[in-house]
């Protein structure tokens, strides 16, 4: 009995790493794969000489196009993600640590007002003054996970940089780094990792979206979001074209989820969750 409690959460994280591999390993190596399908261009959404997925409305083979798209979305959103979060994260930090009022609306009145702008309007604005400049876009995307990136840190933060354990390490004479990086940023580390996957699935969204609405990538791209916008007049004839490269999109967000879920789950819930498992394996 106890070894199955111990193959349950096992297996479900081996799930759910599965659905985040998949479309992972297709944008790192599907761009060596692609070169053994064809290049050249065949009937537009007819059949492939090459996979049984067909082709798009430029006549490239949908696979070979899948494999090419997702390289770059991917690259861009865990850029994007990862340089908003430090900005946001400082910023947040700051705030949660100063105990000068007028400094901590200095830091957090502007991101409140950056809150309060839709963030397809960011980006909208951003792909038209810049003629659809992917570098654009990308700031804008990230411009626009700041603001909730910063206020998610400072409440986070401020029980822990503001609490009786710091106030105990300053008194003793611990210095800014031993309590910021040797107590704080560990208490932080749990739910700033649980936050971190939701923005990712943010950023993928973001991304997709503005590429989905012609505001990124070129049309002619072979980017996943790109492949769904441009082939959706084809789905009753081509339904591949559409639907492979939303799938792989789907499965990289819905992973991302539901990964995070368990590697960050509760231990007490997990604990209950496995407690009744082996009640009803036992019964």
């Amino acid at each position: 009995m106890s070894c199955g409690n111990a193959r349950g959460p096992s297996r479900l994280r081996w799930l759910y790493a599965l659905l985040v591999a998949i479309p992972v390993l297709v944008a790192a190596f599907g761009p060596l794969l692609a070169e053994l399908g064809p290049q050249e261009r065949q009937s537009p959404f007819g059949p492939s000489s090459w996979s049984p997925f067909g082709t798009d409305r430029l006549g490239r083979d949908v696979l070979v196009a899948a494999l090419q798209g997702g390289r770059t979305l991917l690259l861009t959103t865990l850029v994007t993600v990862l340089v908003a979060y430090v900005v946001g994260a400082l910023i947040g930090l700051a705030a949660a640590s100063t105990a000068k009022p007028w400094l901590e609306d200095l830091l957090m009145r502007p991101v409140d007002v950056l809150l309060c702008l839709p963030s397809l309007l960011i980006i909208m604005v951003a792909a038209l003054r810049t003629d659809g400049s992917a570098v654009a876009v990308a700031c804008a995307v990230g411009l626009a996970l700041i603001a909730p990136i910063a206020r998610f840190v400072r409440m986070a933060a401020r029980g822990v940089v503001q609490g009786p354990v710091m106030d105990a390490l300053r008194m003793q004479g611990a210095s800014r780094t031993h309590r910021y990086v040797r107590y704080a940023l560990p208490e932080l580390a749990r739910p700033v990792a649980a936050d971190l996957g939701v923005r990712t699935a943010a950023g993928i969204y973001f991304l997709s979206s503005a590429n989905f609405l012609g505001l990124g990538f070129d049309t002619t791209s072979a980017d996943w979001a790109v492949s769904v916008a441009a082939n959706k007049d084809g789905l009753s004839v081509a339904p591949w074209s559409v639907l492979l490269p939303a799938g792989l999109i789907v499965l990289l967000v819905v992973g991302i989820n539901v990964l995070w879920d368990e590697l960050l789950a509760d231990p007490h819930r997990v604990a209950a969750r496995d407690a009744v498992r082996a009640v009803r394996d036992g019964g």
